[in-house]
């Protein structure tokens, strides 16, 4: 509101930006709302992945004087599913968002720093976010939040104050990770790792096409969906009795999220054990 005057806000259905009260009323997903209602008033929510819906919701807001501030938008929906959105997507939301003078906001706090083999999750769609926010692998497990903007002098020092925003030691984790990150990507290690991920995640699903219907996600922000969620519960209770934890995310994938510099021989570990829970759904 310091910047535009206004306070509305769109974003997705099924996304989720976290569980403070201002990132609940942006969450798409009702389970988590629920419990905590009222949240805050003033924020639409279209599909994600629709760029004209947000366009349409502009319009509308534009023709009734409402006071739409900013669209805050997930690069990949994890969540939800490790949802991919068009190819298009992105670059349409930044021309919609300047056509209509609101400011695009990215969801970076699990996409970004490398998750998806870019810095950023926006990167592998050349565009360029007026704010974005980061936490999570940032931080290396130290708590950390992160708000970057191209919005000169909208605060200035004193305005605004955060427990673990910029204390010394989230703040020598995060550049600690930032050096970690950058010489595993010079070395190649990197990008080998997500290599050799990806075929590793393509054999288990190529040959277990009975349980699981499709690859999804981005990188080592990925996962496979189950055929059904009952699937889905067998095979990471399996997987758990077999020695590896894998998440559940949306109502039918199974996701992964490994470390970025996972080694090949944790990799083969990880699938070798999970190749074994699997095998005992067939």
């Amino acid at each position: 509101k310091l910047y535009t005057g206004k306070s509305g806000f769109i974003s997705t259905l099924k996304g989720f930006h976290g569980k403070s009260l201002g990132a609940l009323s942006l969450l798409g997903k009702a389970v988590f709302r629920k419990p905590l209602l009222p949240l805050l008033d003033g924020v639409r929510q279209v599909p994600f992945g629709d760029a004209d819906a947000i366009e349409q919701e502009l319009k509308w807001a534009k023709e009734v004087g409402d006071d739409i501030a900013g669209v805050v938008v997930e690069p990949i929906q994890g969540e939800a599913g490790a949802i991919e959105p068009p190819d298009d997507y992105w670059p349409k939301l930044r021309q919609i968002c300047d056509e209509y003078e609101v400011l695009l906001i990215a969801d970076e706090v699990q996409t970004g720093f490398g998750r998806t083999g870019k810095l950023f999750g926006v990167d592998h769609w050349g565009v360029t976010p007026d704010i974005m926010c980061f936490g999570k692998g940032l931080g290396g497990g130290v708590p950390i939040g992160v708000v970057m903007t191209s919005l000169k002098d909208v605060l200035g020092a004193g305005d605004h104050g955060s427990t673990f925003g910029g204390n010394y030691l989230s703040a020598t984790a995060a550049c600690s990770v930032i050096d970690i990150l950058d010489e595993y990507k010079a070395s190649g290690k990197l990008d080998e790792g997500f290599k050799y991920f990806a075929q590793k995640l393509e054999e288990l699903f190529s040959s277990n096409r009975n349980l699981f219907t499709q690859k999804v996600g981005i990188g080592m922000m990925c996962g496979l969906r189950c055929k059904n969620a009952d699937t889905l519960t067998n095979i990471m209770s399996s997987a758990k009795d077999n020695g590896v934890m894998v998440l559940k995310a949306g109502r039918n994938t199974l996701r992964f999220l490994p470390p970025l510099t996972i080694t090949k021989e944790e990799i083969d570990e990880g699938f070798k054990s999970l190749n074994a829970a699997v095998s005992t759904l067939k």
